[in-house]
């Protein structure tokens, strides 16, 4: 079946080729309504469909974006994901995701692909310090790239994300405040900028008396395995920071299966600031969210900004490290 051309939806709606153009392409402020909604009627009626590699090239602009996110099982990359997409979509731009599943060169195929998609810039977050760059570098031949969240060595290109040793301090801070000195750090994906950073914050930081269990993956599963290590080890641990959330949601459950009460026995705390840390009980101690503000430094590094920016981290203190006293009864009160 022959496609329809702009001229013929011009001739139907008995316009000029370039007024139907704007109105085709979005652009049609100074275009009269009522022609613009007969544009639209003639565009419909003929089936005619914008070609938008060829609007891409006009207008040097695709108000398309793509984000590389290393699992989108993950609930803090779900919630990244959620808040970009929602904000583009409010400035009337699309997002296109790419899960690369935590893998080296899954990641190094999705890069190559996305390099053939009209899309204005690409954000990305590395599965590894060490080995994403020279994927990445190829990328940013053709497309502007910002890295969120994680970065990768040898890569010249903006960085977006939490500042990961301050936010380990803070909840060293924090744990210390309340008297606890047999901290456990849960470390994950050390291969990655992120968990690399956790982790040396923690030991620049240790004493004594803490230690650290690694674990493969930043998941439930590995934080219900962390449990099992923490529960099986002769050294008395009095509270536990996990590198995520996710990993503190599969700790809190082995520990409670296994009669650890939470704070008393362990205080713990996560690292990400999801939902997550909200629906479990107690609730979970951790970083607050900070995915708005990583939108809007992301965002504006697709822009043009060409400074790195590392977000202060801020502390949602929760039941998983301070049990909330229980209101004083009134004496003579009545029980309810």
């Amino acid at each position: 079946m022959k496609r329809a051309s702009l001229k013929e939806v011009a001739r139907l709606a008995d316009v000029s080729v370039p007024t139907a153009s704007r109105v085709l392409s979005g652009v049609d402020r100074n275009v009269d309504a009522a022609l613009a909604e007969r544009v639209r009627e003639a565009a419909d009626t003929l089936g005619y469909r914008v070609n938008a590699a060829a609007r891409a090239l006009r207008r040097q602009s695709t108000d398309t974006l793509a984000l590389l996110v290393p699992g989108i099982a993950n609930p803090y990359f779900a919630e990244l994901v959620a808040a970009f997409s929602q904000r583009l979509a409010a400035e009337g731009r699309s997002l296109i995701t790419v899960d690369t599943n935590d893998d080296i060169e899954i990641e190094a195929v999705q890069l190559r692909s996305i390099d053939r998609v009209l899309v204005d810039a690409l954000m990305v977050v590395p599965v590894s310090r060490e080995r994403s760059g020279e994927a990445i570098r190829k990328v940013m031949r053709t497309r502007r790239v910002v890295q969120v969240d994680r970065t990768a060595a040898d890569v010249d290109a903006i960085s977006v994300g939490l500042d990961n040793a301050t936010g380990v301090a803070v909840l060293v801070d924090h744990l210390r405040s309340i008297g606890r000195d047999r901290i456990v750090f849960v470390d994950a994906r050390s291969t990655s900028s992120a968990g690399r950073e956790r982790l040396n914050s923690f030991l620049g930081l240790a004493g004594p008396s803490d230690w650290v269990i690694d674990m493969p993956t930043f998941s439930v599963r590995s934080g219900v395995e962390a449990a099992r290590r923490l529960l099986d080890d002769p050294r008395a641990a009095d509270a536990v920071i996990c590198a995520a959330d996710v990993l503190a949601v599969g700790m809190l459950t082995t520990l409670q299966q296994a009669g650890v009460r939470v704070p008393d026995d362990i205080a713990l705390t996560g690292f990400d600031g999801t939902s997550l840390a909200e629906i479990v009980e107690p609730g979970l101690t951790t970083l607050a969210s900070h995915t708005d503000a990583i939108v809007d430094a992301s965002l504006a590094a697709v822009a043009g900004a060409d400074v790195d920016v590392a977000i202060a981290p801020s502390l949602d203190v929760r039941g998983s490290t301070v049990r909330k006293a229980l209101p004083v009864r009134k004496k003579g009160a009545a029980a309810g």
